[in-house]
């Protein structure tokens, strides 16, 4: 199970989740083609049906239960977020992040440690932690 998707069964009962899908970052007409694209045929998206397409395959690979969301093909999501590579946010309700992640497969360890820390003191607090030190 994909830790994201852990995260989404723990605490699902007192926040929002949402995977967003956004641009492949290895496809197999990029410069550096990871095996999976080959494995499952994935080039770049040139229409949002394309992305669609892939999105949901990734979601029943990982055996997503949370929604899914997918980016238009115009990025939106990703230039808002700066969401390439890999990267977990927490919005608190007034809008501010809580928690955000640093880019990357190498930082998603940490990111989703801080998650479960925000997460697991909010749960048992009923109170959205501090913003953290800038």
């Amino acid at each position: 199970m994909a830790e994201s998707e852990k995260l989404y069964q723990k605490y699902k009962d007192i926040a929002d989740f949402y995977y967003i899908y956004i641009a492949e970052a290895h496809a197999l007409d990029d410069k550096r083609p990871q095996d999976l694209a080959q494995a499952k045929n994935i080039y770049e998206h040139k229409t949002y049906t394309d992305r669609c397409t892939v999105g949901t395959m990734m979601a029943k690979d990982l055996h997503l239960q949370m929604p899914v969301i997918v980016d238009g093909i115009d990025n939106a999501v990703t230039q808002a977020y700066n969401g390439r590579p890999t990267r977990a946010y927490i919005v608190r309700k007034d809008g501010a992040f809580g928690v955000t992640g640093k880019g990357g497969s190498r930082n998603y360890r940490d990111n989703m440690e801080q998650m479960i820390d925000w997460l697991a003191q909010y749960k048992k607090t009923g109170k959205e932690p501090a913003l953290p030190k800038r």
